[in-house]
This record gives C-alpha cells, structure tokens and sequence, in this order.
C-alpha cells in the first residue's frame, strides 16, 4: 500500500497545480495547520455511506480528534456532499464517478492511459484523483480513494466460463437489468452483449442467472445479491470506477487529521464494504456495530 500513498501524495501535488494552488508543506495536505475543535462527519442515508462515515470517524478518534457524526442526512450520495458544500459538516464519503459527473456533468470522466498501465487497473483511480481534485468547488478537497466501488457491473455464475471485458469474451449470453439500472450496455461497457432482460431489481436479476433465463446480471458491486456470483473482469477500467473517497472542508482539517482519512485508502477494499453492509441491511448489526467489526479487523497506518 505504500507505493500506492506514494502515487496519490505526487497525484495531489498535480492536482494542486492544475487548480492553482501551493503548498510548500506536505504532499498530503489537504487542509490547513491548525483546525482546532470538533469535526463533523455526515453521511447519507442508505448504509453503505453511514458505514464509511463511521468508518472514517473511527480513523480520526483513533488520532485523538474529537469527532461528531451526522448519519441519514437524506436519501442518495448527494444529501452528504451537499452538507460539506454548505459547511454544515466537515467529512463525507463521496464516490469519484458521482463526484466527477457533479461538478462536469457531461464531461467524459479521466481513465488510465490503457498502453502504458493496461496491467495496472488502480491506475484509473490515479487519472481520477487529479482531475477530480481540479474541479472540485474552491474550500474543498479529497483524501485518497479507496479500493472499494460502489457502481453496477456484470455479474456471472461463479461456475460460467470466465468473461471478461478484455475483449468482449463471454458476453453473449442474455443479461438481466434491474429497473432503475443503466441499460445502455453498449455505451457503459464497451462491448455488444445478448439481449437485455428486465427485471424489477437486483434479487430478480440474480435469480434470473440462477434460473438460467439470463447469463449475466447486472447488479451493484455492493449488492447482497452478488453474493454468489463474480464479477466480470474489468482489468482496462473501461467502466469509470466509482470509488469510495473522503470528501473534506479544506479549512476544517489539519495535515495530521488528513492523513488519517487516507489510512483507510488501502485498507477498505469492496468485498469488505459489502459484506459489513450486507449485515446492516439484513439488520445483523447498526452501522455503528458494523463499522466497529471492520475497524477491529484492520490496523490503519
């Protein structure tokens, strides 16, 4: 995880040039020396972003920083970015993609340069953090991403003949589309598939694939219904990733505060953010509980 951090401090550098800013202090500062009292941490209201803003309070009590949460700001991604716009709040997850499309609705977002990193799918998020890191509202700023997605994908039986989106292989077969879910699957994924098959949501589809009416599902990488099933590979990021990334007031932040954010960069993978969620849903545990399990099982750096 090392060379990663390592990447993304240089990455924010960039960043910081582009948008015209300085700072001769440390590559991963992304807030100012002194941000005395307590910070705010928000979160929306579905459990994946109420779990990763205890997730992120957890990481700054651990460093002593006194720390109010905000949970179940209102539904969707946009109730939590908007509180840290307005100032009510200090500390949000975001997801990269959503963030892009926001502030450069239309845009095509930044991926990898494909023959110089083909091999390197964390790439992508490098391209993103720079260019997203430009565009963000002035007062704003980003801590690393981490390797956990939140986004719709294909799906296949664990059983099936790999597929992959590495030149379109195994993608024949009929795949079945939750309502509400993108179902322009040229345009998203870059290759020709068999023909759509709608379905009411993400457990119709899954069983759709178990069932045999559908080779493929298209479901959410966060999704309890992708228990069983894997994920079509995706080594190229021809899907812009929607990573979970802390988005922070710039002036409510010291350096040291900052980077304990970022600690979670490399350890919050997708499977982990899945399973802790899967457990919430299912009403397991609170998000407090579930954050707790996940903080017990990684030591942050």
């Amino acid at each position: 995880m090392r060379t990663r951090t390592s990447r993304l401090a240089v990455a924010a550098l960039v960043a910081l040039a582009v948008s015209g800013c300085s700072d001769p202090g440390d590559a991963a500062d992304l807030g100012p020396r002194t941000a005395p009292g307590t910070v705010t941490v928000g979160s929306s209201g579905s459990a994946a972003s109420k779990v990763e803003a205890l997730i992120y309070a957890g990481a700054l009590r651990m460093a002593g920083t006194p720390v109010e949460t905000r949970l179940g700001l209102g539904p969707g991604d946009d109730a939590a970015v908007a509180a840290v716009e307005r100032g009510d709040i200090t500390v949000a997850p975001a997801l990269t993609g959503a963030l892009w499309d926001r502030y450069r609705p239309g845009a095509a977002q930044p991926t990898k340069a494909k023959e110089e990193e083909s091999e390197n799918p964390r790439a992508q998020w490098d391209a993103q953090f720079v260019a997203l890191s430009a565009v963000l509202p002035e007062g704003l700023g980003l801590g690393d991403p981490t390797l956990a997605l939140d986004q719709p994908m294909l799906f296949a039986p664990k059983d099936a003949p790999s597929a992959t989106l590495r030149g379109c292989e195994g993608l024949s077969g009929a795949v079945a589309v939750p309502a509400g879910s993108p179902s322009d699957l040229r345009a998203r994924y870059g290759c020709a598939t068999g023909p759509v098959v709608p379905v009411a949501d993400e457990a119709a589809a899954a069983r759709a694939v178990r069932d045999g009416r559908a080779a493929l599902a298209q479901l959410g990488t966060l999704s309890a219904a992708a228990k069983d099933l894997v994920q079509v590979a995706d080594p190229d990021g021809a899907v812009p990733s929607r990573a979970v990334v802390p988005l922070v007031r710039r002036d409510g932040l010291t350096v040291a505060q900052t980077k304990r954010l970022s600690a979670v960069a490399g350890e919050l993978t997708t499977a982990d953010l899945a399973e802790v969620v899967a457990r919430v849903e299912s009403g397991e545990r609170t998000p407090e509980q579930a954050a707790g399990d996940w903080a017990a099982e990684h030591t942050l750096k």
